[in-house]
């Protein structure tokens, strides 16, 4: 079974690769939500090469110090997209107070660097389920070419927060093993591998085929 986990974890890393390169192949022309979308795909991407590669080049036993900066990027970039959608300038007054918070955490705790910090990963990704929910409100009933990357956002990061939340909740308390916090971690993803798989469903239908207009 484990197996079967890794081999998932390596198959989402590389749709995560495929989409990047699929995106940036339509990058000129587009408007500039999917700029902010496709370059958020490319960090993301350069990020999760790293957690999954670094250990072979450097000998490291803590990685989880890459994860900050996923979750914080991944904040920044999937704001910046969502205001592009929403056109909520209020946005901005989130994204600045947010990232003075995570600041703070790491100025006052420099250790938080290398722990896992569900602070800052449950107001960052709460912020973009919320952002996502304004999206459904305002587009649900309306034909759009980010409705599907929106569906894929909203149930990976909402099961995100519940998975991470819970399971560092249990895990302090000693409630589960390691090998339980470590499903956990594999159940996130292949919630990954399935929003990885609904950017390229978007892809597809939205842009595979402009290359016969």
């Amino acid at each position: 079974m484990e197996n079967l986990f890794d081999y998932l974890s390596s198959f989402a890393i590389i749709f995560c690769v495929v989409n990047v390169l699929l995106y940036l192949f339509r990058f000129k022309g587009n408007n500039r939500a999917f700029k902010i979308f496709s370059v958020y795909l490319v960090v993301i991407a350069v990020i999760q090469l790293n957690a999954s590669f670094l250990k072979y080049i450097v000998p490291i036993t803590n990685n989880l110090f890459l994860f900050h900066f996923y979750y914080i990027l991944q904040f920044i970039f999937l704001t910046l997209f969502y205001k592009e959608l929403l056109n909520k300038k209020w946005m901005y007054a989130v994204l600045v107070v947010v990232l003075c918070i995570v600041t703070f955490q790491f100025i006052q705790t420099p250790t938080m660097f290398f722990r896992y910090n569900p602070l800052g990963v449950t107001i960052t990704q709460g912020c973009i389920v919320t952002y996502s929910v304004i999206y459904f409100y305002k587009f649900l009933h309306v034909t759009n070419e980010y409705l599907i990357i929106n569906i894929g956002l909203f149930f990976y990061l909402l099961s995100s927060i519940l998975i991470f939340a819970s399971g560092n909740l249990v895990f302090n308390m000693n409630l589960i093993t390691e090998y339980g916090y470590q499903l956990l971690l594999n159940t996130n993803n292949v919630l990954y591998l399935g929003l990885q798989f609904l950017i390229f469903v978007a892809w597809w239908k939205n842009y595979s085929k402009e290359k016969t207009k």
